[in-house]
Order: structure tokens, then C-alpha cells, then sequence
């Protein structure tokens, strides 16, 4: 294995899109170290175990072995916990990962909502646990919907607890750059105000645009590229949704009382059909958009 992989045993939890994707693109940059996988649906297990990448000898498992049951894996030898778990599941699984594994194993996460999950892991784990979040995702789900690309190129933002992360947990930061990523600390609560902004709130608005619409018959076929792309993410997982928009319900809402704003200020230019101040807040929010270098398409 290339030394610039600081963990030679890695456990992903979760390997439904994010934790199965991870395991592909791991294989994909070269990682040939061992890999263990667990939890997710039965379905999710059958294809992870099943899966295979391309080898010198033709090809191999991606996973050396996946279980149904956590608790089953070798964990005296894992140097890298990764849980993909939705974040309601994360305290639980930190109480559990503190009676399994060696206290030199690194842990991280991939929740795209920190605050309490970072304070709870921190108090439980210590400096070893870093949590990270990955900006990347798609609104299909599952093992199925896993590919070794969807890391590419990708802003991997670093959350560490109020007392820092330890040498062993800085291992992150070539881990996610052998992948390609670029790397980013922030603090937990700089994290949850920003992705209430450019991932929370737009998700809740897709769903209750889509959800303000009903079963008309009359529309259904007359959807054009706007409408398409606009409600692309309220096909998400909604227990998935209902669980990040609970965890950062605060930064949600102080988000959406500005957008209230927004909204009364185009309700009344509309009204009194004002075409200068519409004209005005579409054209700062055009400006708004350029400005943003998102990822690529995968």
C-alpha cells in the first residue's frame, strides 16, 4: 500500500450512497489496504459484498469483509472508523465504538450536520474523533446508487470538537486528499450556519415546492429543464431529510426568516407590478449564483 495512506485498516458503517461511494473510491485512488463494511439494508450488504474493482490479477473485492452485525468485525485491528450513518444513529454508535475498538483507532463521520453530533462525539471518543463532511450527495440512495467518482474534486469540510483533534485524527487530511478533495477546517457551529444556507434550506424548499403543487394531471407532463432541475433534491430520502432538518432546525429557521423577507419584497414588487425592484432581485441573485464554484456533475 502507498504510504501516503496514513490507515491501513479502514471500517466503513453505512454503506448506502456515501459509505459504499467512499469504498469505491478508495479502491479507485489505489488504497490497498484491508476494507471492512457493515450495517445498511440487506440489500445493501448483498451488493457491497458482491462488489469488485479492477486488480492486477483481473479484479477483487472491494470490501475484505462485510457483516450485517457490526459488533462481528476484527476491530482490534482497525486504524479508521468511518461511520455513513443517518445522524440520528451517530450518539449510539459512538457509546458502542467506545467499548470496541483500541484507543488508538481514529474516527470520523460523514454527517452534514454537526453541533451536537461533534459535542457528543468528542465527549465520548476524545481527540481521536474528527468529523468530517463531504459536499457531495444525490438524491438516490443505497449501495446501488454508490460510485467511485462522487468524491472527486470534492470540498471535504473538518469539524473538530472544542479541544481539537490529536495527530492520529490529522491522518483526515491526506486521507480525503488521496481521494482528490480539498480539505477544509471549520467549527461545528460555522459548519451548521453555512449548510443551512447552501444545502438545508434549499432541500426544504424543493420539498414543499413540490408538496404545494399536489396530484394535478393538468401539469404532470408540461415539467420543462427549470422545474427539473430546481426539484431534483426533493426526490431525496425524506427520513433522511426530516432527521438533518430536526438536528439543525435553528440555523434552518433563522435562514428561512430571510428568505421570508426576500419573498414579501418580490410579493410586493409583483403587486404593484414594479419591474425595476423585480428586475433588481433577480439580478443580484444571478450575480449571487456566478459566484459560487460548485462540484463537478458526476
Amino acid at each position: 500500500m502507498s504510504t501516503s495512506w496514513p490507515f491501513r485498516t479502514v471500517a466503513v458503517l453505512g454503506l448506502g450512497l456515501m459509505g459504499g461511494s467512499l469504498a469505491l473510491a478508495l479502491r479507485r485512488s489505489g488504497y490497498a489496504g484491508v476494507l471492512l463494511g457493515a450495517g445498511g439494508s440487506p440489500e445493501d450488504l448483498r451488493l457491497a459484498a458482491a462488489a469488485r474493482y479492477p486488480a492486477a490479477d483481473g479484479t477483487a473485492p472491494v470490501f475484505d469483509r462485510c457483516s450485517d452485525d457490526p459488533a462481528q468485525l476484527p476491530w482490534a485491528t482497525v486504524d479508521l472508523v468511518v461511520l455513513a450513518t443517518p445522524p440520528a444513529a451517530l450518539p449510539e454508535m459512538f457509546r458502542r465504538l467506545r467499548e470496541w475498538i483500541p484507543a488508538t483507532t481514529v474516527v470520523t463521520d460523514l454527517a452534514s450536520v454537526k453541533g451536537e453530533i461533534v459535542a457528543t462525539g468528542a465527549a465520548l471518543l476524545g481527540r481521536r474523533y474528527l468529523s468530517a463532511h463531504p459536499l457531495v450527495g444525490g438524491e438516490r440512495h443505497g449501495f446501488a446508487a454508490a460510485t467511485g467518482d462522487l468524491y472527486a474534486e470534492a470540498l471535504v469540510l473538518l469539524t473538530p470538537g472544542a479541544a481539537g483533534a490529536d495527530e492520529r485524527a490529522l491522518g483526515l487530511v491526506p486521507f480525503w486528499e488521496g481521494l482528490g478533495c480539498r480539505v477544509r477546517t471549520m467549527s461545528p457551529a460555522e459548519h451548521d450556519d453555512a449548510l443551512a444556507a447552501t444545502s438545508h434550506l434549499p432541500h426544504l424548499l424543493a420539498y414543499a415546492f413540490m408538496a404545494s403543487l399536489g396530484d394535478s394531471d393538468a401539469l404532470r407532463d408540461l415539467g420543462g429543464s427549470g422545474l427539473r432541475d430546481f426539484s431534483r433534491i426533493a426526490e431525496s430520502d425524506p427520513a433522511l431529510w426530516t432527521d438533518i432538518l430536526l438536528h439543525n432546525r435553528e440555523a434552518v429557521r433563522r435562514r428561512l426568516q430571510a428568505l421570508r423577507h426576500t419573498l414579501d419584497d418580490l410579493d410586493a414588487a409583483l403587486a404593484e407590478a414594479r419591474a425595476p425592484a423585480l428586475e433588481e432581485v433577480l439580478a443580484r441573485a444571478r450575480s449571487r449564483r456566478q459566484q459560487f464554484r460548485f462540484p463537478p456533475r458526476t
